[in-house]
């Protein structure tokens, strides 16, 4: 009973320890922010951008908040004309903190971004679309629907267009910015629509077309998106195959390649690629002379 009574006053030593910690971090912020008012400078907003990211990550719980710190933080961005810096935070908010009453507001700086600083009328596009279907009754989407053309094509229809022109028959060639459109809306559309059939398909395909041009890194982030946000989407599997065969083939990272080849085989043994991992797995590393002799010698 000792023993007992001693852990649960531990427990609540640390849960105060650990509030007071947080409302130190508040009062920190707030005052910052105040002085960010009375004497602005690029400067305090980086040291105040760097205080929202600090709070966000010891505490990723509190959702409303660390949404609405993030929102900030892309203002400040914004402000500083680091417009891709601002969308990141934006970014975080919508898929970290979902959940957020701030999210539709996020979705709409997102989109005026794209529109007004970066220049990207398909990703706006996407934004606005995305945002309208997921909050339709919100003032963000009533806004962002005074920002796209009545007649635009539906947001599949678009996406569609976008992915089978990628690769120009004409030329014979792949149109790089057609395919990083393709793949930055292919993330909007799952970002701001994750609870869509559609979603894991969209990035699944972005994956594809990011291999396509040779983007390895964006396509293990996708891949990995799917994994843990869709792990019972049918291609799955595939996936979590393809991750392997990147690292492996086009990373030269073994030994991740290696982990993820075994991690596949465990977990869908009887996949139509789990053959192929197998050999893939025995002969990794190896050069094309000694796969040759290893399958002289079976």
């Amino acid at each position: 009973m000792e023993i007992r009574y001693f852990f649960i006053l531990l427990a609540i030593a640390l849960l105060s320890g650990c509030k007071n910690e947080q409302k130190q971090l508040l009062t920190a912020i707030e005052t910052m922010e105040k002085s960010i008012d009375e004497a602005p400078s690029s400067e305090n907003a980086q040291a105040l951008v760097e205080k929202y990211q600090a709070y966000v990550a010891q505490f990723p719980d509190d959702i409303d908040q660390n949404s609405r710190y993030l929102y900030r933080a892309a203002a400040l961005d914004y402000r500083m004309n680091r417009f891709s810096a601002a969308l990141l935070h934006l970014e975080q908010a919508v898929k970290d903190f979902y959940e957020s009453e701030n999210t539709a507001l996020c979705c709409l700086f997102m989109g005026d971004l794209y529109q007004e600083n970066l220049r990207n009328e398909e990703c706006a596009r996407t934004t606005y679309q995305a945002l309208i279907q997921a909050f339709p009754d919100s003032e963000s989407a009533a806004k962002a629907k005074e920002k796209i053309a009545v007649s635009l094509p539906s947001m599949d229809e678009r996406l569609n267009v976008l992915y089978t022109t990628t690769y120009n028959d004409s030329t014979k060639r792949i149109e790089y910015r057609t395919a990083n459109n393709y793949i930055t809306s292919s993330e909007l559309y799952a970002m701001i629509l994750p609870q869509s059939e559609r979603a894991p398909e969209y990035l699944h395909q972005a994956g594809e077309t990011a291999r396509s041009i040779r983007s390895f890194d964006k396509a293990l982030e996708l891949y990995q998106w799917i994994l843990e946000r869709y792990p019972d989407y049918e291609k799955a599997p595939q996936a979590l195959f393809l991750s392997a065969f990147t690292l492996e083939n086009d990373l030269q990272r073994l030994e991740e390649a290696k982990a993820l080849y075994e991690q596949f085989l465990k977990k869908y043994p009887n996949d139509d690629f789990a053959d192929d991992a197998k050999v893939l797995l025995d002969n990794l590393g190896k050069d094309e002379a000694e796969i040759i002799k290893s399958f002289e010698q079976q």
